[in-house]
Formats: structure tokens, C-alpha cells, sequence
């Protein structure tokens, strides 16, 4: 595959917190015209995909409604879609989300009904999105529910999360051999404000290849993420499972992705924006090779200067690829504007964050175009 442009739409869909991205940004009642919009920045792919729980709205019930007109449109289109089965929510009947007891049957029985049913019109597939970041927020940090804390919290979340990945994996290889697995995730740095941090840091920095090795086999004894998991409670079966093959990885980059770690006047650990990031290239390089994939850029925009952050992201890309490192493609996250991660969803302020190619204004109905729309559609046109 040449080099492809992507596009995507924030679609975080999280009923316990009362979170409805696709509602609160108007794409429910505009999404023809949304994909229209997408198309018309020349882009190939789009990362897109519906919330779970409308689509699997009971054990073994699915409603495919929706998600046929939507790929039906896609293909008039001739949009190629890189599907999130599951994008951080669960359905309702899943009573403890990620860690009910039920959770891993039913991601796998959900990805199996899909990959069937789309077979040979959606053929690359995310189980589910950022399965670090997944964990982490509701466990590790805990600033999302149930609010666990420390490594005992992120493995134990953790092992859900891979768990269903990986059967969602054989499940979808099973009812479409021709799907291939693109599986995205944040690529957190943490960097040390001071050097008796230095330790803490590269702990920290070493979770965000958690999922990724267990799920690539990468957790044997002698290993580096199979002491550390060990020693924070993971399950032994958990470390030497079978591995699954993931076709492509998707690195997820902001502005805000590389961390400070500090001591705070209390004498806490805090964390801040990095005033030295290693940058993209360096995080696409040591993924690369780390794992030996093919990469492509899955997430990145900005709210400050987001043209020059475009140009920005897009030199690390041509120096990874000059440095030997396989970069397939490049996506802005998202189209448009969405709403209240600027806290992390943990105050639902209606607040824009405006790091779309289109401005929701004058209301949420509207897109109206940012100059880095125009810089976006160019890159496409002239290409990397």
C-alpha cells in the first residue's frame, strides 16, 4: 500500500459518565453530510465507527441499522474505513464495564458479528481504541470510573482489556480471514524533571507498551514488561498467552503526549506538558522498533497553531520514513471540533475544543472551515 491520508471523527460513547460525542457535536443528525465533508479533503481512509452499545444493545441482539447506511455511504464514497469496534464504552448491560465478568465473551461475540457481516466492505478493524490509555484513565490514574489507582489498579484493569482484545482478534480472523487488525494507542512519554526521577519515568513510559507486548507475545520471562507486570499482580496465563498478530500499529500524538514528571510543593508526583519532547519521529522509531510493524500516525491535532503543528507532525514523518521507519499513513484527529476533553471528559462543560479542520460554529450544526483545512487538503494533494 502507497502512503494513505486519513481523517477521523470523535466518537467517544461512555453511558456511565453521560458521554455522547457523536450527540453533542450534531454528527448523529448530519453524518451523510459529515462523510461528504471527509471526502472532500481527499482523504482515502477514515477512522469512524458507532457506539457498541447501540449496536449490541443485548447479549446476542444487534441492530445493524445504522451501521449499514453508514457503510453503504462510505462506499459511494469511496471511503475506506478503519473501524473502532469499541471506543472506551461498554453497553449498558455490562454492569461493570471493562471489568465485568462477562466483558471478554461478549467483545469477542460482538467483534465476531461484525467482521461477519462486513466482511470485504470493512476489512480493517480496531477491536478497541487505545487500550493503554483505556486502562490508564480508569485505573493507574483513575480520573475516569471505577477510579482505581496505582499498578495494582492498571493490571488489574489491563487484563480485561487484552483479554478481549485478543479473542475479539480470533474472532474477527475467523469470521473474515481477509480482515486485518490495525490496533492504535497513545505513545505517553514520560520524562524526569529531575534525575531521582529518572526511574519512576521510565516505569511510567514502559505502560504505554503493555498492551502491545502481551498481546505480541513480547511478555516471556527475561523480558522487560514481564517482571514489572509480574511484580504488580498480572496473571501468569495472562503473560504467556498465545500471541495474535496485529497487521498494523497506530501511534496517537499530541502536543500533550510527552510528560514531565515532577515533585509537586507537597512533596507528590505531579505531571506536566514536556518542555523538550523526543517528538513524533523519535516515538514512530521506537515503536518500530520495538515491534516491526508498519505504523501510521492514527491521531494528532492541536489547539494551538494547528497548521504549524500540521507541518510540524508532518517533517517527523518524513524523517522516520527517511530513517528506514515504515510510516503507511497519516491521519487528523478529528474533522471536525468536539467537546470537553480539555478535561479529560471529567467535567461535561459543553466547552469546544477547537482543534478540528471545521469549527463547529456559529452553532454545533455548522462546520465551518479553519485555515488548516485548507493546509490539510494541500498535503493530500501534494503528498508526503
Amino acid at each position: 500500500m502507497s502512503f494513505f491520508w486519513a481523517i477521523g471523527i470523535e466518537n467517544a460513547h461512555i453511558l456511565e459518565m453521560g458521554v455522547d460525542e457523536l450527540a453533542w457535536t450534531g454528527h448523529r443528525a448530519r453524518w451523510r453530510e459529515d462523510l461528504a465533508l471527509a471526502r472532500g479533503l481527499g482523504v482515502s481512509h477514515i477512522r469512524y465507527g458507532l457506539p457498541w452499545a447501540e449496536l449490541n444493545p443485548a447479549p446476542g441482539v444487534y441492530e445493524w441499522g445504522w451501521a449499514d447506511e453508514v457503510i453503504a455511504e462510505l462506499e459511494r464514497l469511496g471511503l475506506e474505513a478503519i473501524w473502532d469496534l469499541v471506543h472506551f464504552g461498554t453497553p449498558a448491560w455490562l454492569e461493570q464495564g471493562f471489568l465485568d465478568r462477562d466483558f471478554v465473551g461478549a467483545l469477542e461475540a460482538y467483534a465476531s458479528a461484525f467482521a461477519r457481516r462486513y466482511a470485504g466492505r470493512v476489512n480493517r478493524l480496531t477491536p478497541l481504541n487505545e487500550p493503554y490509555i483505556s486502562t490508564y484513565f480508569r485505573a493507574g490514574w483513575g480520573i475516569w470510573p471505577p477510579y482505581l489507582k496505582g499498578r495494582a489498579g492498571f493490571v488489574r484493569m489491563l487484563f480485561p482489556i487484552v483479554e478481549g482484545v485478543r479473542a475479539a482478534i480470533r474472532a474477527i480472523r475467523t469470521a473474515n480471514p481477509e480482515a486485518e487488525i490495525w490496533l492504535n494507542d497513545a505513545a505517553d512519554f514520560f520524562h524526569p524533571a529531575t534525575p531521582d526521577l529518572a526511574g519512576e519515568a521510565a516505569r511510567r513510559t514502559l505502560e504505554r507498551y503493555a498492551a502491545f507486548d502481551l498481546l505480541l507475545g513480547l511478555t516471556r520471562p527475561g523480558q522487560e514488561s514481564y517482571e514489572w507486570l509480574k511484580a504488580a499482580g498480572y496473571p501468569e496465563a495472562g503473560l504467556r498467552a498465545e500471541p495474535v498478530e496485529i497487521e498494523v500499529i497506530g501511534l496517537d500524538y499530541y502536543p500533550e503526549t510527552e510528560h514531565e514528571l515532577y515533585r509537586a510543593e507537597d512533596g507528590t508526583l505531579a505531571i506536566r506538558v514536556a518542555s523538550e519532547p523526543l517528538g513524533l519521529a523519535r516515538a514512530l522509531a521506537d515503536y518500530h522498533a520495538r515491534y516491526g510493524r508498519p505504523l501510521f500516525v492514527a491521531e494528532t491535532s492541536a489547539t494551538h497553531d494547528p497548521v504549524g503543528w500540521l507541518e510540524y507532525t508532518l517533517d517527523q514523518v518524513r524523517q522516520a520514513r527517511a530513517g528506514g521507519v515504515w510510516v503507511r499513513g497519516y491521519t487528523w484527529w478529528p474533522l471536525f471540533d468536539f467537546y470537553d476533553w480539555d478535561s479529560l471528559l471529567t467535567r461535561l462543560e459543553g466547552r469546544l475544543c477547537p482543534v478540528g479542520l471545521y469549527r463547529l460554529s456559529p452553532t454545533r450544526s455548522d462546520r465551518q472551515p479553519t485555515p488548516a483545512a485548507e493546509r490539510f487538503r494541500r498535503a493530500v494533494a501534494e503528498g508526503i
